[in-house]
């Protein structure tokens, strides 16, 4: 006995004691993930030693629930549609708040109740809910009578109303048929719809064969114009690239549409004050006056000339413009004169590094600045 005890204080000894709790490490684990979890578990500890309570803790409900709806899918703030639903054999139903949500998108839909409390239907195992009125919905496969029922429940098409608009629902193609005539059914939460809102309409019944039609009603119009207008209309989901193939297979598009264009524009030369001048000669009680104006601004400036040969004119034109203001100009144009003309005026115009442009006699017209000015004088 006192051999195997010595035996066992060995093992333990050797082997160390059997730990009760351990950590495991997974790589790539977010430092920052573990922070949050420690700090999680750490205040829910404190809460349960300060107020006893148990978060985790089960309870059963009083009352077992009949019904289990998402909250807020049947509102009234978004219509979601009709659901065929061939296990309402006798009446088609409606909730109170899909009711709603559809008068506001359709104001014709009206509640006729007088006839509030002529139908009672039970949903499965849960209480009878009572009609507090009927509506009248115009549809694509005919007009349908709804019982309204303070409940909440989508648009109910019942079996009953379905044999009377001679209707079926396909499911292998998701279409309602009515004879030759076929309607696009959609699936949401596991169910088919159809008589959608008219946003949600717009966004899934734009087939291609719709674009081609809507491509040659609207003429023919580039990708960019059509999407313009479709976006403004609130079809935001377009499929651009689909567009494009249309109006590349597209004959008349072929045949009638223009080279591609390429922007046009010109640039023009930034004219400022002092880089053009019109220069002309004017007489003032039979006294020759030098009149200057600038080509951009119409600044102007005269004055008189002691004799009209080119030395003077060259003289007074520096004492009344270059010497003044900003230096000599780029270009000087002048009529035909030959005080301006002459050999010597251009010489001194190109040390300046002036250009000296003439104007021809029968275009006169060229410096009329100079003209108009002196003619209101």
């Amino acid at each position: 006995m006192g051999e195997d005890m010595e035996y066992a204080v060995f093992l333990t000894e050797y082997e160390g004691e059997e730990v009760d709790q351990f950590f495991v490490e997974e790589k790539g684990e977010d430092e920052q993930e573990q922070w949050l979890a420690v700090k999680y578990l750490t205040d829910q500890a404190f809460l349960h030693h300060v107020t006893g309570e148990d978060i985790y803790r089960y309870t059963t409900p009083d009352i077992p629930a009949s019904q289990f709806l998402i909250e807020d899918r049947y509102s009234r703030i978004t219509y979601q549609g009709i659901l065929p639903d061939t296990g309402a054999s006798n009446v088609s139903t409606a909730g109170k708040e899909q009711f709603l949500a559809l008068q506001a998108e359709d104001p014709t839909v009206t509640l006729d109740t007088s006839t509030a409390g002529n139908t009672s239907v039970q949903f499965g195992k849960g209480s009878i809910t009572t009609s507090i009125g009927t509506a009248h919905v115009s549809t694509a496969i005919g007009k349908i009578k709804f019982q309204v029922l303070d409940a909440p429940t989508p648009f109910l098409l019942c079996l009953r109303d379905m044999d009377r608009l001679h209707v079926y629902f396909n499911n292998t193609t998701d279409q309602l048929v009515q004879g030759q005539a076929t309607f696009p059914v959609i699936r949401k939460w596991g169910h088919p719809w159809f008589h959608l809102s008219k946003a949600e309409h717009g966004r899934v019944f734009f087939t291609e064969t719709e674009l081609r039609r809507l491509h040659r009603r609207f003429g023919h119009p580039t990708v960019e114009r059509l999407i313009r207008l479709l976006k403004q209309a609130g079809h935001d989901d377009v499929d651009e690239k689909l567009l494009r193939e249309i109006q590349k297979f597209c004959h008349q598009c072929q045949v009638h549409d223009p080279a591609p264009r390429r922007f046009k524009f010109k640039l023009k030369d930034d004219h400022e004050f002092n880089f053009e001048i019109l220069v002309d000669v004017m007489y003032l009680s039979g006294k020759p006056v030098l009149h200057v104006i600038d080509s951009a601004t119409t600044f102007n400036g005269a004055r008189f000339l002691p004799s009209m040969s080119t030395k003077d004119t060259w003289e007074a034109l520096r004492m009344l413009w270059i010497d003044t203001y900003q230096g000599p100009p780029d270009i000087i144009t002048h009529d035909a004169g030959t005080n301006f003309a002459s050999v010597d005026f251009r010489s001194e115009a190109k040390i300046m590094g002036i250009t000296c442009k003439q104007v021809p006699t029968e275009a006169h017209w060229s410096i009329g600045k100079n003209r108009t000015r002196l003619k209101h004088k």
